[in-house]
């Protein structure tokens, strides 16, 4: 009997440790629609019919998360400038970002906003005049002015608009580690650090955003030289409400897990896995492989502790050959074998 009974227990536990193992929530990455890149929201751009489509596949996979980017460029085409110098954010912008967080709620679907890109900071591409418009911002007094006359006016219409609950996180930089490496930053981390206590008490003294998470997203890849504290309550990250990471590997593996893992049992910040797929260096567009890779992140992701996963990327529907379509749940016209895999696991 007691032998009997010790099975039960253990297979209980086994179901339970498996269950665990594919609790998180899958979300996805759109970050912009079409390949209209930086330019998404602007009138004679903007595609009212295009962001409600991928929200409502986000909705029929599952998924109650998408991030989106804001501010993604080093033209930054939805600031008004003068002489190099910002005067305002454009209307026709606020506008229709206010339109596609009002269909993000109609579809039950929370953005993760992403303001600026950190891989635009290109120092080795970038005209003298690019450079110097992304260099102001990642400095506190040119940060300041970028606060004022951009990301403020952004923050009050959606607050004025009832719109803030959609917005579930806030990144202020996607992968700000490439921006440290082309030196962007005065003080290299440390300014990162600074610019993320600046930024996050900005946001923060709208009452609407008072509570809503803020952090910037890292890479955690071999090539990629992260200081050792980094996941952790001090060092570059000690002002984020929780801590993203994104993750490319052929095999579903995520560096740093164990470590990972023991901060996240402290309870104190949340893990995001906020971008996954196959690696950079794999330019093969091959469904089996997406499918393994994506199995294997979201077994992977809640072992690490991370509290949710979004895929790189939902849809890309150009023809022919581009280097987003590997990467892409939707392409070339049709569903993916790995898009119903996340369907399955997030309505199971």
């Amino acid at each position: 009997m007691g032998g009997i009974l010790l099975k039960s227990i253990l297979l209980l536990w086994l179901g339970m440790s498996a269950t665990f193992a594919h609790a998180i929530p899958v979300g996805f990455n759109q970050s912009w629609f079409h390949n209209d890149y930086a330019v998404q929201y602007l009138d004679g751009v903007y595609d009212r019919q295009e962001v409600e489509r991928i929200f409502e596949l986000t909705s029929l996979a599952g998924s109650k998360t998408i991030r989106l980017w804001f501010f993604e460029s080093s033209d930054f085409p939805m600031i008004e400038w003068k002489s190099g110098q910002i005067v305002s954010l454009r209307q026709d912008y606020i506008r229709n970002v206010l339109e596609t967080l009002r269909l993000a709620r109609s579809k039950g679907i929370r953005v993760y906003m992403t303001l600026l890109d950190g891989q635009s900071y290109r120092p080795d591409v970038l005209s003298s005049n690019s450079l110097n418009r992304l260099k102001s911002i990642y400095q506190q007094k040119g940060g300041a002015v970028f606060l004022s006359k951009v990301l403020g006016p952004l923050l009050e219409a959606i607050q004025d608009a009832g719109l803030a609950e959609v917005v579930g996180r806030i990144d202020l930089s996607n992968e700000m580690d490439a921006v440290i490496k082309r030196f962007g930053f005065q003080g290299n981390w440390k300014g990162a650090s600074r610019m993320l206590c600046q930024w996050r008490e900005f946001i923060h003294g709208y009452h609407a955003f008072a509570t809503t998470p803020v952090t910037f997203s890292v890479r955690l890849h071999p090539l990629v030289s992260l200081p050792d504290d980094v996941i952790s309550d001090h060092g570059p990250m000690a002002c984020a409400d929780h801590l993203d990471f994104h993750s490319y590997d052929d095999q579903g593996v995520i560096m740093r897990c164990g470590e990972l893992r023991e901060y996240s049992k402290k309870g104190k910040k949340d893990l995001i896995l906020g971008e996954f797929g196959q690696s950079y260096f794999n330019s093969n567009y091959d469904d089996e492989l997406q499918k393994r890779l994506t199995d294997n992140y979201i077994k992977n992701a809640p072992t690490c502790g991370f509290k949710e996963a979004l895929t790189w990327r939902l849809s890309d529907v150009r023809p022919g050959y581009n280097k987003e379509a590997r990467y892409s749940f939707e392409s070339y016209g049709k569903m993916r074998p790995a898009f119903w895999l996340i369907q399955q696991h997030n309505l199971k």
